[in-house]
Order: structure tokens, then sequence, then C-alpha cells
């Protein structure tokens, strides 16, 4: 049997750029923004008494009584 043929070396290619991506001058800096008057709070809380829920299932869901 005889070795394959020896092939020169590819030279490498210049990568490509994931689909949809730019490429920018500089970093970007996330500014936060100042909250809007008059907004509400972000996180609510619920501090009532819990009330236990019967469990979930696709059957419960299909059921039609």
């Amino acid at each position: 049997m005889n070795p394959p043929p020896q092939q020169a070396p590819q030279p490498s290619a210049p990568r490509r750029r994931p689909y949809g991506s730019v490429r920018l001058p500089a970093p970007l800096v996330a500014v936060p923004s100042e909250p809007r008057p008059g907004a509400a709070p972000a996180v609510r809380r619920w501090y009532g008494r819990r009330i236990p829920l019967p469990l979930l299932s696709i059957a419960t869901l299909r059921r039609t009584d």
C-alpha cells in the first residue's frame, strides 16, 4: 500500500464572525436608567397567608368536567 500523498498545510483563513455580529470600535458601557416618577417598585412581595395549590399535570389541564 502506498501512503496518501502529502498535502501542503492550508493557509489560515481569517475567522468568520457569527451571523449578525458587528464589530464595535469600543466596548459598550451600560448606563443605569433613572426611575420614572410615579412608577411602581420593581419587586412586589406578598406577605399574606400562603395557600397550597394542587399539583398541576397535563391530565388536570385536559380534564373537562
